[in-house]
């Protein structure tokens, strides 16, 4: 049995949708549904040990991101959302679904092997391009307090607190 979460605020940020130059990355694509236990195993990993971390194992971590493709977070844009390869495993996704009519990204998730090379920034901000080119003006997404690499990421973007109270998850 999993020892009760802690109960954590999180908030919903957003910025205008803005093309900034960003590199191309060859290995980042549009996610498949095959790619669902890949993603499932890169979130775990990803938020193990972290304040987003619920306990979960595996196959907890597989079924939401299958949950993910089924709309779990609202309808999926996959023309806008990508995940990245490296040595024959997923490292990097930023996957964003339509909710309340907005553009929202449901996971921005790097392998910790992976991070601190810039591979968060220009997939969200490569996502943020196409979702200019698709005229969006707006996108959303939640962060949880205290998760300092993703509040200063999203800050350096243009990310800012909607006027809405943070919301509690336990």
């Amino acid at each position: 049995m999993k020892p009760p979460r802690t109960p954590r605020r999180r908030f919903m940020l957003s910025a205008p949708v803005r093309h900034r130059p960003v590199a191309a990355d060859p290995a980042a694509r549009a996610p498949t549904s095959g790619d669902a236990d890949a993603l499932g195993a890169l979130l775990l990993e990803a938020y193990r040990g972290t304040v987003d971390d619920d306990g979960e194992t595996l196959v907890e971590a597989c079924r939401l991101a299958r949950a993910l493709f089924a709309g779990l977070s609202g309808v999926p844009m996959w023309a806008v959302s990508e995940v990245t390869e490296r040595e024959g495993r997923l490292v990097s996704a930023t996957i964003v679904t339509l909710w309340q009519d907005t553009p929202l990204v449901a996971q921005l998730v790097t392998a910790p092997d992976w991070q601190r090379r810039g591979l968060a920034r220009a997939g969200l901000q490569r996502a943020m391009n196409r979702m200019a080119a698709g005229d969006e003006a707006v996108v959303r997404l939640v962060v949880t307090q205290g998760n300092a690499p993703a509040e200063a990421l999203y800050e350096s973007l243009g990310f800012r607190p909607e006027a809405r109270p943070p919301f509690s998850s336990a």
